[in-house]
């Protein structure tokens, strides 16, 4: 590879041109690619997947409190397990922290990684604590996988593009947040929450899952178009997505405008982007009580590549942003 830095690759040409050159175990069902690895152990199919948080750069400080930051270290994993279909068991938890930072608010951020656990039937098992220039937290969920595997590959032209609950409001959170000033109005408590206290959706992923619904599914983590894209990539498909159809909450509308683009490319949101073949919407429209929340579709799989995002009249939209990538030039 070119003496390049990181930034100049790009996080996800570089992971993808690591992910060719993983060598693939025989345990390994499903590798590296999708939201989770999938691995044969004493018989049974296990999800594996590992996340961070860290400080600078998914958070500030102020933003959180010790005992939210270590509830949302553990939910961002368990979204990961919801596209899947899974059901997390186990977790082991690796914290850095600097020297100076309170044992008190360390033994906060531990609870809530604890109760974050907890509410969905899972345990800490385990973990490591180390010093660091600014703090991070790092969870590696462990899941009982469903015994139909969905990935990220399976997506065909025709299918319908399906996503749950609504889309931005993490992100405008995230936007307001810096540009708070001390006389400033108050981030909205409805958006606020979003961004706080994500609600994975493992009920609707067991369920789109077990019903043998979707094609392929992902969750939004990075923004809609970008995760989309990653769907897209590994199922070799594009897709068309209507923008005036994109589910916006309430709160939103009110403070970002409806028409506001964070919606498409706003990331953090961790909803299920899933792919319905047109044989299966009816099914979706009677199951979808059983899964929680609404789920709305928002457009098309097609054959030619590339995503596609068109305005209310069917004209091509051109995003002013992309979905996140943790070595963007962001400033």
């Amino acid at each position: 590879m070119p003496s390049r830095s990181i930034a100049e690759v790009g996080e996800f040409a570089f992971l993808a041109s690591l992910v060719a050159r993983v060598p693939r175990g025989r345990a390994t069902i499903v590798g590296p690619g999708h939201d989770c690895a999938v691995v044969r152990s004493a018989g049974r199919s296990l999800l594996l997947t590992v996340d961070a948080m860290v400080e600078g750069v998914h958070f500030d400080r102020d933003w959180l409190s010790p005992r939210q930051i270590g509830c949302k270290s553990f939910l961002v994993n368990a979204s990961d397990v919801a596209a899947m279909g899974g059901r997390p068991t186990a977790c082991v938890v690796s914290v850095g922290v600097p020297a100076t930072y309170r044992a008190r608010d360390l033994s906060d951020l531990q609870a809530g990684v604890v109760a974050a656990a907890r509410a969905v039937g899972a345990s800490v098992v385990g973990g490591n604590l180390s010093r660091a220039r600014q703090l991070f937290v790092s969870i590696a969920l462990l899941a009982d996988a469903p015994p139909r595997i969905v990935t990220r590959r399976g997506a065909r032209p025709g299918d319908f593009v399906y996503v749950t609950g609504t889309l931005g409001d993490a992100a405008l959170a995230v936007r307001l947040l810096q540009q708070r000033r001390p006389r400033s109005r108050p981030v909205p408590a409805a958006v606020l929450r979003r961004f706080r206290e994500p609600a994975p959706r493992l009920r609707a992923g067991r369920v789109l899952v077990a019903s043998g619904l979707v094609s392929a599914m992902i969750d939004v983590s990075d923004g809609l178009v970008q995760d989309l894209g990653h769907l897209c990539g590994q199922s070799r498909v594009g897709a068309v997505i209507r923008a005036a159809t994109v589910p916006r909450s309430r709160a939103y509308c009110l403070h970002a405008g409806a028409g506001d683009t964070l919606a498409l490319h706003g990331g953090e949101d961790y909803e299920l982007l899933c792919t319905v073949p047109k044989r299966h919407v009816k099914r979706l429209q009677r199951a979808q009580r059983r899964l929680g929340c609404r789920i709305t579709c928002i457009g098309e799989i097609t054959a030619e590549r590339g995503i596609c995002v068109v305005d209310a009249s069917g004209q091509p939209m051109r995003l002013a942003a992309g979905g996140f990538d943790h070595f963007r030039d962001r400033d």
